[in-house]
This record gives structure tokens, sequence and C-alpha cells, in this order.
């Protein structure tokens, strides 16, 4: 394939950091992988979390707050199975991780924790506990003694089948509005932004790809809202990355990687780049749902509203 024959859409690139689950945390290494994903121009770093079967050398949201310090672009998926924390737990180190990172945080819900039912409430609360504060509350008015409008401040008062929660968030509401919310089963799709899922079948992929494009717009909203990433089939070069994404299988990968040096920095990632399926580097100020192409949330009074 050269250059000019290229047609396909640029793929999300997600990539994947499995926990360390051996031998002592090396941050220096997880540092460096971070930076050259981010050099290459993926659009997010999934970190893996361990099990009780298998405990990590590190969680995920702590190894996500040390990354926001250290990188500019990248945007930072810790993986936390939904009920792993109390959902007021989880809104509020996202939120946290959110400002730390000028808009650059997500959380991976892996599985469905509790079962499906109760992991959708979960994703609901997390949001509602998210719109504790209106997106112009804090007017920081130091000479008018105020720091933000009280009739800013909303209570989310949820009480549902599996949780009860009164909120408000004890955080400022984050820059991206809501976090971005990927998760592993498309049960959960109607309340995502980003659905991750294993396969290399191209059919497969696709009839997934549909099914839960079918179960967004039946929740009232955009098929366009969520998107879906499939991990990269083993072996896989640009023609197969183009063809997948030109008849819209995908839109987009999960790559695994291992090392700064993995062999996909060298070879696949400048064989995209020179078909222009890999797209341009951030600009400062870009959050993660811009890189991803999905919409900042409008608020929950603004959606009340329309």
């Amino acid at each position: 394939m050269t250059p000019a024959q290229n047609t396909a859409p640029a793929p999300l690139l997600i990539a994947s950091v499995a926990p360390r689950t051996r031998g002592p945390l090396d941050l220096r290494a997880l540092k460096a992988l971070a930076y050259a994903a981010e050099r290459v121009g993926f659009d997010a770093l999934l970190l893996g979390d361990g099990t009780a079967e298998a405990p990590a050398a590190y969680e995920g949201t702590t190894a996500a707050a040390a990354l926001a310090a250290v990188t500019e672009h990248i945007g930072l998926l810790p993986a936390t199975p939904p009920g792993g924390l109390a959902p007021y737990h989880l809104a509020r180190i996202t939120a946290s991780l959110d400002h730390l990172s000028h808009g650059r945080a997500g959380w991976c819900a892996t599985g469905t924790g509790p079962g499906t039912a109760a992991a959708a409430e979960y994703l609901h609360v997390v949001k509602g506990l998210w719109e504790s504060f209106d997106a112009d509350a804090f007017v920081h008015d130091r000479a008018g003694g105020v720091y933000w409008r009280l009739d800013g401040l909303q209570r989310l008062d949820h009480n549902g089948e599996h949780y009860t929660v009164a909120g408000p968030l004890n955080v400022a509401r984050p820059p991206q509005g809501h976090p971005v919310i990927a998760v592993t089963d498309p049960a959960l799709a109607a309340g995502a932004d980003l659905v991750l899922l294993e396969t290399d079948d191209p059919a497969e992929a696709g009839r997934i790809r549909a099914r839960v494009r079918q179960d967004v717009l039946d929740a009232g909203r955009d098929a366009d809202a969520v998107k879906v990433a499939f991990t990269l089939p083993a072996g896989a070069g640009a023609d197969e990355i183009a063809e997948w994404c030109t008849v819209q299988l995908a839109d987009g990968f999960i790559v695994p990687l291992t090392a700064p040096d993995d062999p996909f920095f060298t070879t696949t990632a400048e064989e995209l780049r020179r078909c222009g399926l890999l797209r341009a580097s951030s600009t400062p100020g870009t959050t993660l749902r811009d890189r991803l192409g999905l919409a900042h949330p409008a608020g929950r009074l603004a959606a009340a509203a329309s």
C-alpha cells in the first residue's frame, strides 16, 4: 500500500499495559513506555490491574496519577471492575485524575463485577456524581468572597436496586464533564463511551459493532457517541488495519505493549505513518474526549431542559 492509495480513516489506538505481577515496581520502565506511546501518537494508555489470584505491583489509578505528572497528551485509562470500589470513591478518584491530567482521564470498567444490572447502575451513579457541580458553579470571586455558587451544587440522591448514594461529590466538576468510560462487556455499551473487546474475526467484529451501535440507539443516544475498538490481530499490518477501518468493522485497536522498545513502535507504527493511518499528536489543551471524537456532556440540567 502507498500513501496515495489509502482512503481509510486513521484508527483510534489504545496501548494496553498488563499489570506487573512479578518483581519490583519499575516506574522508570512504565514512564518510558508511556513516553514512547505518546511520541508515536497513541490516543490512550490502558493500565491493567491485578487480581486476588495475581496481585499486581501497582494499582491502576495510582500509576495513572504518576504518569499524569510526566506526560502531556496521551489519555490515561486505569482498569477497575465496577463494584470494586464504592461508586463515590471511584467517581472521586477519576474526577481528581481528570483535574491532575488536564482532561486526559478515563476509567475502564473491566467485566461486570456483581452482574450486568448492578454494573449498569454503578456507571449511572458514577456519572451522576460527576454532575455534582454545574459547569459554571465555581466562580472564584475573591473580591466578592464567593468560591462557588450554592445554586450550582446538585445532589444525586440516587436510591436504586443496588446502590443508594446521596452525594454530592466533594471534588469539582471534572474538566471533561465526565472522564471517558470504557467497558469490556458490550452489554454495558449504552452507558459507556468506548467498548474494548477481543476478537480477530472480522465477521464477528462487524456483528458486535453493529449490535453495540443499535443498543446505543435504543438507549436514545447517537450511535457515533460510542466507539468500538478490538485487540489488534496478531501480525496485522497497515493493509489489514486499513481494511477493518474502511468497511467500518472497528473504530480503533487495542495494542498490547510490553516495553519502551516494543517492536510495534519500530515496525507497524512506522508502516501506519507511511500510509497516513497514524493520527497526529494532540495539541495542547486537547482532552481525551476530543482525541477520541466524543462529545462533552451537556450537564444534567442542560440535558433535562433539552
